[in-house]
């Protein structure tokens, strides 16, 4: 379902969001749809990223926030230019208990 609402947008930003819709060949509605999608999914993705990066969620929690499986996760850290949050004695232990 959807349901309209109002929002008040400077002239320049309309103005924007008009250029790139028609570039996009969508209609202003469709594509600040479109965007504010895309920029709730990176906002959930960046603070994934962050809680996960501060030790607060594991790799697994982190994915499955996400939805995604652990090599998707992997995939999306090496594209952020992250890194994985395991110490040398986590790989160390994980070795040991293979």
């Amino acid at each position: 379902m959807t349901r309209p609402t109002t929002i008040r947008l400077p002239d320049e930003l309309l103005e924007a969001l008009d250029q790139r819709a028609r570039s996009h060949r969508k209609n202003r509605a469709s594509f600040i749809r479109e965007l504010l999608a895309d920029g709730l999914d990176r906002d959930l993705e960046d603070e994934v990223v962050h809680a996960y990066g501060e030790g607060h969620l594991s790799l697994s929690q982190a994915a499955q926030r996400l939805g995604l499986d652990p090599w998707s996760w992997f995939d999306l850290l090496r594209r952020r230019n992250e890194t994985l949050n395991v110490e040398l004695e986590d790989w160390i232990d994980s070795r040991s208990a293979v």
